[in-house]
């Protein structure tokens, strides 16, 4: 997963809203006038950005500052930027009800380093002062200098220390959430800004995989990418979807790849179905029951069997297939959505198994699972992939996507 927050340039966020103001403005004055700073220091800032970046973002003309294209990236990203600490603002408002006006105050501001942020982050993290030190590559004091900080510009207890370490508190979860968005949007400013001057796709993309994706769908669009862009680094995380939910939420993801969730587009999340799969039952070659021509699922139950953990949507379709049939669960059964496990056990055993013809792709190929001619009635599923709904994708995650719905359209076929 994306670590954002300790892989930064050296951006400053209050260089950053004073290059989004006067993108706005196109006017130095108006801009020093709006935020209560000096044209000078506006031009040092924009200067030290620009240095930073390797690229110019504005073209001083008579006609004022003019936003060239990386301007309008910059621009775009802080925008959003802006937005997750407003909504970091307005939950404090509820957090801390008669506090002052939240705009006002500099953690929502962008009138805070980045450095003190990464201190509340790293100690949220780890829960120890000494490891988030470690962590950001500074002395602990730096550490207790930053939260205490953070903690008088609230007017609010950040962290309680217990028997686990350091806690943050319920408000410290929303806030850590939200400036972890804040650093995702940093990151991939530069990372953006770079595929736009050097041409081509830069950066990392961070994808969740769940079952489905793992076999063929993900790696062969993964290939594909790097064929056309093989400076890219390309992350996958695998794990329950409750996991790659909250990273995915907090930007440590850039989207989740599988079977899609009843309700992923409501709230913070929305989807893109990318092919229709179905569920098949599943045996080692050679099994007893592969020669047979006219199975039943009832004819099955008896056996051991290797069942999707329970509450996925695999399981749930299963179970909707045996209450329609009035037939009980199998009394015998291992629960696991690893692959590699599931075919250890299917080769080595008689065990039956419920996956979908695509996860198996390669094992059908090479000759050491094999599906049995019995129908599973309403087992399909939708496949695709959930993002974060207030997002944009990065250009390197973007070029991903395109790949992954040219690998989508052609295993819809197979």
């Amino acid at each position: 997963m994306l670590d954002s927050y300790t892989a930064l340039p050296d951006l400053s966020l209050r260089h950053l809203k004073a290059a989004l103001v006067v993108s706005r403005t196109k006017n130095l004055t108006r801009a020093a006038s709006q935020l209560n700073r000096s044209q000078t220091a506006l031009t040092k800032g924009i200067k030290k950005l620009e240095a930073g970046l390797g690229v110019r973002l504005f073209e001083r003309t008579s006609c004022g500052m003019q936003p060239t294209a990386y301007c309008e990236l910059l621009a775009s990203s802080v925008e959003r930027a802006e937005r997750e600490l407003m909504i970091a603002g307005q939950a404090y408002t509820r957090y801390k009800p008669g506090a002052r006006n939240h705009k006002r105050i500099a953690m929502f501001s962008m009138e805070v380093s980045c450095k003190r942020l990464s201190a509340l982050i790293a100690l949220h993290e780890h829960r120890d002062v000494n490891l988030a030190a470690l962590r950001l590559g500074i002395g602990p004091p730096a550490v207790y200098k930053a939260v205490r900080e953070s903690e008088a510009l609230l007017e609010m207890s950040l962290f309680e220390r217990g028997p686990t370490g350091m806690t943050g508190s319920a408000y410290c979860d929303v806030l850590v959430r939200q400036l972890k968005l804040v650093f995702k949007e940093l990151r991939q400013l530069t990372e953006d800004i770079a595929s736009l001057r050097d041409g081509g796709a830069t950066g990392t993309v961070s994808i969740g995989t769940l079952p489905y994706s793992r076999s063929i769908l993900t790696p062969r669009a993964i290939n594909r990418l790097l064929e056309v862009y093989p400076a890219l680094n390309i992350t996958t995380t695998e794990g329950p979807y409750v996991m790659q939910e909250a990273a995915l939420r907090c930007g440590e993801l850039d989207f989740i790849v599988g079977a899609l969730r009843e309700g992923g587009d409501a709230g913070d999340f929305s989807t893109e179905k990318l092919l229709t799969d179905r569920l098949s039952i599943i045996a080692r070659k050679g099994h007893p029951l592969v020669s047979r021509r006219k199975l039943q699922l009832s004819n099955l139950l008896a056996y051991h069997w290797v069942l999707p953990a329970a509450k996925t949507p695999a399981r749930g379709l299963f179970d909707q297939v045996l209450e329609a049939q009035g037939l009980d669960k199998p009394e015998r059964f291992i629960e696991s959505s690893s692959l590699s496990m599931v075919r250890g056990l299917l080769t080595e055993s008689d065990r039956l198994a419920l996956l979908s013809e695509h996860q198996i792709y390669y094992e059908r190929k090479f000759g050491q699972l094999c599906v049995l001619p019995i129908e599973l009635p309403g087992t399909y599923r939708s496949i695709g992939i959930t993002i974060r709904a207030r997002t944009e994708l990065s250009i390197a995650a973007k070029a991903f996507l395109e790949c992954l719905r040219e690998v989508a359209l052609e295993l819809q076929g197979v």
